[in-house]
């Protein structure tokens, strides 16, 4: 039974979600994004948190928390879109209307941006999809823990991404290959520290995660895939904003070309390594795809714009990276003392590497 209030609901959401990306990327042109995030991430999340307190209450019935909910994302949107006019100082004023070869640029940049989204949206299902069909539910349920654990650090990437993608059209528009390619270098060095950091800091702590679970010997199998997925994470990361690069240029149907070839190649792989490895072939999928992913994209920015932005830095991460956990892991066991002395070595790391490569970030 679809009634309207249920639909009304879901589309204040939908189009608060929308003002709030097309605000975003307008006040990111500027580089002014703290007062789009403070509101996204910060205003929402308070004004659930006292509507959910209301609710509880019994001030507030569940209808009326629903349309809270979807009115606090509207006006957030809203707030976003007019500040980001102000900011800018847009006249809003009826747009010209575009001439056949503006038109067919236009729906060509726009149609890839589409087919890149959905595309994007896929590969957070294909392999939880696959999982299900070739090896069954209850190692789906095994894989979701695995994935949770593995790729919270995803919520790093997707604010860099929104603020980046303005930036980026804007200096291939004034063809400003210098700026690009510091931008590249910069991404990926902090963005690969993120992935080293979240590795360090889980992988020698697996046993302390799971054993917070219940009944956690039915997820031992869990273990390989967190490992798996934070390595596709370190490669994935370690190679910047370079999606973000080319499909903001000239080079945004090479973009959609290696990233429908992703989509391919990662339903192959699972195809081959989930009966050969179990749910552990879903993380090596992710390992070998997004290592020829990314090369592909690198290779493309230097055939092109001899643009790369590798440095020694990478190296010197991979190293503090390399000893602070293999040190951690030297220290195994489930004794309190165990616990601390093993988190010592990676902090001590850390912060060793912070100290030596700060200025170099």
């Amino acid at each position: 039974d679809y009634s309207a209030g249920p639909l009304n609901t879901l589309g204040a959401v939908v189009a608060g979600t929308m003002l709030y990306a097309l605000g975003l990327s307008i006040a990111s042109s500027s580089k002014r994004i703290s007062l789009p995030f403070f509101l996204k991430n910060v205003g929402i999340r308070m004004a659930l948190v006292l509507s959910t307190l209301a609710f509880l209450s019994h001030w507030l019935g569940f209808e009326g928390w629903m349309r809270l909910f979807a009115l606090t994302h509207l006006a957030v949107g809203s707030i976003v879109l007019l500040y980001a006019v102000r900011l800018k100082k847009i006249a809003l004023v009826r747009p010209r209307s575009l001439d056949d070869g503006s038109r067919k640029t236009y729906l060509a940049f726009s149609s890839s941006g589409i087919a890149m989204a959905i595309m994007t949206m896929s590969l957070t299902t294909i392999d939880s999809q696959m999982i299900a069909s070739v090896i069954g539910v209850e190692a789906l349920g095994i894989y979701s823990i695995a994935f949770f654990i593995g790729s919270f650090v995803d919520g790093i990437r997707r604010p860099v991404s929104q603020a980046l993608s303005p930036q980026f059209a804007n200096l291939w528009n004034e063809g400003n290959k210098t700026a690009l390619g510091k931008i590249y270098a910069r991404t990926s060095r902090l963005l690969m520290a993120v992935a080293l950091l979240a590795f360090m800091v889980i992988v020698p702590n697996l046993d302390l995660l799971f054993s917070l679970i219940p009944d956690p010997e039915r997820f031992q199998a869990a273990k390989p895939v967190v490992v798996l997925i934070l390595a596709s994470r370190i490669i994935d990361y370690s190679f910047g904003s370079n999606g973000e690069m080319l499909s903001n240029g000239p080079y945004y149907q090479w973009n959609l070309g290696v990233l429908t070839v992703l989509v391919v190649g990662i339903v192959a792989l699972n195809f081959w390594l989930l009966p050969i490895f179990g749910i552990a072939g879903a993380g090596w999928t992710l390992v070998i795809a997004y290592t020829f992913f990314n090369v592909a994209k690198a290779y493309l920015l230097w055939w092109k714009e001899r643009l790369q932005p590798f440095s020694w830095v990478h190296l010197a991460m991979l190293l503090f990276a390399a000893v602070g956990t293999l040190g951690a892991l030297q220290l195994s066991g489930a004794s309190l003392a165990q616990h601390i002395l093993r988190n010592v070595v990676i902090g001590g790391t850390v912060g060793a590497a912070f100290f030596t490569l700060r200025k170099r970030l």
